[in-house]
C-alpha cells in the first residue's frame, strides 16, 4: 500500500501519458495537437516496451531527438520514458497474460503516481497494440476524474506513412476526446484507489465500495415501501409470480396485492427516476435478488 505524499493544487500543470508501439509519431501528433488547443503539458510519459525489437528502439531514438525539437520553439517539456518491465521480465511484444497484467500495473503506477501529485492527465491511447489501448481504458476508468482527458488520435493515412514526427497543417491531425465510463461513483472513491500501488487490489476494492454503495441504494428505496408492501416485494422476487398466485401465497385479496404493487412500481420509478411507461415489475426482480436477504 502507498501514503500518497502532499498533493500539488488541482490544475496546476499538466501531463500526457502515452503508449507507443513503432510510429512514435502518435506521441508528438497527439501532443502538438494538445498545445494547439491550449493545454500547458508540462511533461510527457511514454509507456514502451522493450527497445531491444529493432522497430521499437528506432521509435524511441526518435522520440529522444524531440526535445530539441521542441527546446527550439521555447517549449520546456520534460520526456520521461516508462519501461513495461518487472525485474528480467521485458517484454517486447505482450503475448501472454503475465505480459498484459505487466503492463496493466505499469500504465496503473504511472498514472496513480501523477494523481497522488495533483497533476491533470491527458491519457493518450492511440499508440501502440489494441492491448495497450484496452488496458489504458481499464485505468481511465479506475483513476481518472472530469479534470483528465483520454484521447484517441484520428489522422489521414498519408501523413502516418510519412513518418513525419509533426503535421504541416492543425487540420491533418483531428484528436478526439474518448468518453470515459468510470467505475467510481464519487471523487473520494478514487482517492481510496489511489492509496493502492496494484491495480488488481485496486479492482478487488473498487468492487467492494461499489457494491456497498449499490447495496446503501437499494436499501434508501426499500425505507420507502410500507411493511405491507415490503412482503409482496418479497414474494414477487422469490416466486415471481402474477397478482393471483401472491395474493393466494399472502393471504391478501388479489385487489389488495394488484394497488400494493403498483405503489412499490411509482416508488421505484421516482426512487431510480425512470419514466413512467417504463414496465418495471422484471426489473425490481432482477435488481432485489441479489440484495434482497440483506434489506434492512
Amino acid at each position: 500500500m502507498f501514503m500518497p505524499k502532499k498533493r500539488r493544487k488541482r490544475g496546476s500543470e499538466e501531463v500526457l501519458v502515452a503508449t507507443v508501439g513503432v510510429e512514435p509519431q502518435v506521441v508528438t501528433l497527439t501532443l502538438d495537437a494538445l498545445l494547439d488547443r491550449g493545454h500547458k503539458i508540462s511533461s510527457v510519459y511514454i509507456v514502451h516496451p522493450n527497445p531491444q525489437y529493432p522497430p521499437i528502439g528506432d521509435a524511441l531514438k526518435r522520440l529522444q531527438k524531440e526535445r530539441e525539437f521542441y527546446a527550439r520553439k521555447k517549449l520546456t517539456i520534460r520526456f520521461h520514458f516508462v519501461k513495461v518491465c518487472d525485474n528480467d521480465h521485458y517484454p517486447s511484444d505482450f503475448v501472454s497474460e503475465a505480459d498484459v497484467g505487466l503492463l496493466l500495473r505499469v500504465l496503473y503506477r504511472t498514472v496513480a503516481d501523477l494523481k497522488r501529485k495533483g497533476f491533470k492527465v491527458h491519457l493518450s491511447i492511440a499508440g501502440g497494440r489494441k492491448v495497450m489501448t484496452a488496458m489504458g481504458m481499464v485505468v481511465a476508468q479506475l483513476l481518472l476524474d472530469e479534470n483528465d482527458y483520454v484521447w484517441h488520435l484520428l489522422s489521414e493515412g498519408a501523413l502516418l506513412q510519412s513518418k513525419s514526427m509533426h503535421a504541416k497543417k492543425p487540420d491533418e491531425v483531428v484528436l478526439v476526446p474518448v468518453p470515459v465510463l468510470r467505475w467510481s461513483l464519487m471523487p473520494s472513491t478514487i482517492q481510496d484507489l489511489l492509496v493502492w500501488d496494484d491495480p488488481y487490489r485496486a479492482i478487488e476494492r473498487q468492487k467492494e465500495l461499489y457494491q456497498r454503495q449499490r447495496w446503501q441504494f437499494f436499501n434508501a428505496f426499500w425505507q420507502k415501501l410500507t411493511p405491507a408492501e415490503r412482503e409482496v416485494v418479497t414474494a414477487l422476487v422469490k416466486y415471481g409470480e402474477k397478482i393471483k398466485a401472491l395474493a393466494k401465497r399472502l393471504n391478501r385479496s388479489a385487489r389488495t396485492v394488484g394497488n400494493q404493487l403498483q405503489s412499490v412500481y411509482i416508488k421505484y420509478r421516482e426512487h431510480f427516476d425512470l419514466p413512467p411507461e417504463i414496465k418495471v415489475r422484471d426489473r425490481i426482480i432482477a435488481d432485489l435478488a441479489p440484495v434482497l436477504a440483506t434489506l434492512k
